[in-house]
């Protein structure tokens, strides 16, 4: 996963005049390139650049959120104007226009690989529909979820409690052929050494500053933060087998394999706007232990799923609406997103989980070899009769839905008999 910080010989970022040229956005050292062009730029006498994105490979979170968090930055703060070039797929990115959640934003709109703006009105929601993307396009391993979960709102929170700004951004990434899921969030505010400076913890460096902060109870002021935010993601990334990199004023402090490293030769907006990265990613089908990752300071921290309290019933069971969850019944893919969900469910509650198809009148082929057919293949058939119970399925569904069943079984028999 290391790759993602390579160094390219050429410059991923390069100033022509008023034209600024983004030939990659695959490692964070764009994100230099570009503030130091944006900088030789406004001192030469421009305050209007056209971007011009001639980007033809991979795009991660590292590059892609702060080069959008600082756009809106030159754009808002400073009174830049931008004009733009680029492909559907930086378009589609987000990079140049960053949503935020609650604007009139299309409500099936796929929140992966897109950068979002946040305030401290909209972080609820964002994160709500972040995490609930996360459980319908992979299953994720018991633990690993709410350890994400909290970490991830404790990360977006901190950037009204402690960096000063208005909003941040992030990206959720989801890279499937490893089964890791990469975040960046970013900040314009003042910085992590600016935060702790005048604290009890009074770092020497900038490079301490990001030290210090991954230490238990470190806040600039316990009253509003109890400086856990940072710890628990040292934790989820030690535990899951994952990645961390914390930026912020002119160095960075990065843990990948039990080993760190640490630079201070980052290009940064300025001393007063430092500015903050944290980029971490972790593998997602490796069980985290709450009890090791929810303790700080020797007291074991607790939290509520409220997701799955909405979904249960006065026995306990979670009753799982087909017709208010799913993305119609008739394509496989709708299936296949809510089969990743019931099962993350299932490893966050160990719960019996009813799947209600109440008001709905029809299901296709697909959709009931998916959800139900491979399902039970997957799982097992006496795994899956202890897990599931299915609720209000009309005798059309019900005849799709055995047919299903025995040609998906007969195929695997098949199968196992070829070989």
């Amino acid at each position: 996963m290391s790759t993602r910080m390579y160094i390219n010989k050429d410059p991923f970022v390069e100033r022509r005049g008023e034209k600024i040229i983004i030939r990659g956005l695959s490692s964070p050292i764009a994100v230099s390139q570009f503030i130091r062009c944006m900088k030789a730029g406004i001192q030469a006498g421009y305050s209007s650049f056209l971007i011009d994105f001639v980007i033809s490979g991979a795009i991660f979170p590292n590059a892609a959120t702060p080069i959008a968090g600082l756009i809106n930055h030159y754009k808002n703060d400073l009174g830049i104007d931008f004009e733009f070039e680029c492909s559907a797929m930086v378009s589609n990115c987000n990079i140049i226009n960053p949503h935020d959640i609650s604007e009139n934003v299309p409500e099936r709109d796929r929140p992966i690989s897109k950068v979002w703006k946040f305030d401290s009105k909209s972080i609820h929601l964002l994160h709500k529909v972040l995490m609930d993307e996360l459980r319908r396009t992979v299953v994720i391993a018991n633990g690993a979820f709410e350890a994400l979960e909290w970490s991830l709102y404790e990360i977006m929170d901190n950037v009204f409690v402690h960096s000063g700004a208005e909003s941040g951004f992030i990206m959720c990434q989801i890279l499937a052929s490893s089964h890791h899921v990469v975040f960046d969030v970013f900040d314009d505010g003042i910085g992590i050494y600016n935060s702790l400076k005048d604290s009890v913890h009074h770092p020497r460096t900038t490079i301490d500053a990001l030290y210090k902060c991954l230490q238990e109870g470190v806040t600039r002021d316990p009253e509003i933060g109890q400086g856990n935010g940072m710890t628990g993601l040292y934790k989820l990334v030690r535990y899951g087998n994952g990645e961390l990199t914390v930026t912020s004023g002119d160095s960075y402090i990065r843990f990948v394999g039990g080993e760190n490293k640490d630079n201070n030769h980052v290009t940064c907006l300025s001393s007063e706007r430092q500015c903050t990265s944290i980029d971490f990613q972790f593998d997602y089908s490796k069980e985290v232990s709450l009890a090791d990752f929810m303790t700080f300071n020797g007291k074991r921290f607790s939290f509520i799923n409220y997701h799955v309290e909405e979904l249960e019933n006065e026995r306990g069971e979670i009753v799982y609406r087909i017709a208010e969850q799913a993305e119609g019944t008739g394509t496989r893919d709708s299936a296949k997103r809510i089969k990743n969900e019931i099962l993350n469910l299932y490893n966050q509650s160990r719960k019996i989980i009813i799947l209600d198809f109440a008001e709905t009148s029809i299901t296709s082929s697909s959709f009931a070899d998916e959800l139900i057919a491979k399902l039970v293949i997957e799982i097992g058939l006496f795994q899956f009769n202890a897990i599931f119970r299915l609720r209000n399925m009309n005798s059309q569904m019900q005849t799709v839905l055995q047919r299903s069943v025995i040609q998906r079984m007969v195929t695997e028999f098949k199968t196992e008999d070829s070989e």
